[in-house]
């Protein structure tokens, strides 16, 4: 028995100064998938991982290019991504169809004054001088029903234009600006960098903003995810909002030389090119009245719902 009790106490003594010194295992940091647009508006991502700011919320985020907002929202509805960047209309209309996405967080606005980041461009040489010249004309604006072509039909309304006298053609981006000078069409919507590319070039010169001319300073740029995914992984989604907000702050709050080096970085385009590229606003916060002019075009054209669209917006 005395040996027993010997062999039990010795147990209860080593065992414990084993355990203290076993090392700790550390938690592995939680994956993240996120598919955005290729662009400026959503290099927060890549200052996020750089600064460490993900690492720190023990998050590992990556990210997948897909070539429009609709289908980021279609890979969160779809679960094969856990984060969409997308721009704030696709997503409300999303919502609006009855899809239970909602904002994460905040990502760009368009300026207030000119040069925006995007712009209706023309050729050089054409005639075309006012939105009155466009009836008749052949015009990309990226798909149809995306936030370009929403904001186009609202920009040639304003300027009293029927928008079904005009021929709206499905164009990417980048090839728009062949498109233009083959003269296949009259007039594009298109984005930086190839806004830059295609004035600089001497061919093309930009006819209006009509973001800018619609809605001055309207969210353009948000990161969103299923609702029922947040409510289910709150603290997941609240250290991924921290960290990108700290990102988006960055780009903010930084200097120009900052801001174009982490946008060179995160587009692969070269700084030199950077340097002329009429960048977005990056902003964290969201602007509800912006919101709302935006869901009452969606309404107007009959492709959702109304809603509240205070209720879109997460609170963590």
């Amino acid at each position: 028995m005395t040996r027993l009790l010997h062999a039990l106490c010795a147990i209860g003594i080593v065992a414990p100064a084993l355990f203290s010194l076993a090392p700790v295992k550390a938690q592995a940091p939680t994956p993240i998938r996120v598919a955005y647009i290729p662009i400026a508006n959503y290099a927060a991502l890549q200052v996020a991982r750089d600064k460490g700011y993900f690492a720190e919320e023990k998050l590992s985020v990556t990210w997948a290019p897909v070539a429009q907002g609709a289908v980021a929202v279609e890979a969160v509805f779809g679960g094969s991504v856990e984060i969409g960047g997308s721009a704030i209309f696709e997503t409300m209309v999303a919502r609006g169809n009855g899809l239970d996405v909602m904002f994460v967080a905040g990502g760009t606005r368009i300026r207030s004054a000119p040069p925006d980041n995007n712009g209706l461009l023309v050729r050089t040489d054409d005639t075309i001088r006012s939105a009155a010249d466009l009836a008749g004309k052949k015009i990309s604006a990226g798909l149809i029903n995306s936030v370009n072509y929403v904001h186009m039909v609202e920009w040639l309304r304003k300027n009293g234009v029927d928008h079904t006298k005009v021929e709206f053609l499905e164009i990417p981006f980048p090839q728009m600006a062949d498109a233009l000078f083959q003269k296949r069409v009259d007039a594009v919507w298109n984005v930086e960098p190839f806004v830059t590319f295609m004035t600089k070039s001497g061919k093309a010169r930009v006819l209006a903003y009509p973001f800018l001319d619609n809605i001055p300073g309207m969210d353009i740029a948000n990161y969103m995810a299923k609702e029922s995914w947040l409510k289910a992984n709150a603290n997941l989604a609240r250290g991924f909002k921290r960290a990108i907000d700290r990102g988006t702050l960055d780009l903010a709050n930084g200097s120009k030389e900052e801001r174009d080096d982490w946008v060179a970085k995160f587009t692969g385009m070269k700084l030199e090119v950077v340097k002329d590229v009429t960048l977005p606003v990056f902003s964290t916060e969201f602007n509800p009245a912006s919101l709302q002019a935006n869901l009452d075009l969606g309404v107007r054209y009959k492709m959702m719902k109304p809603f509240d669209v205070k209720t879109m917006i997460w609170n963590p």
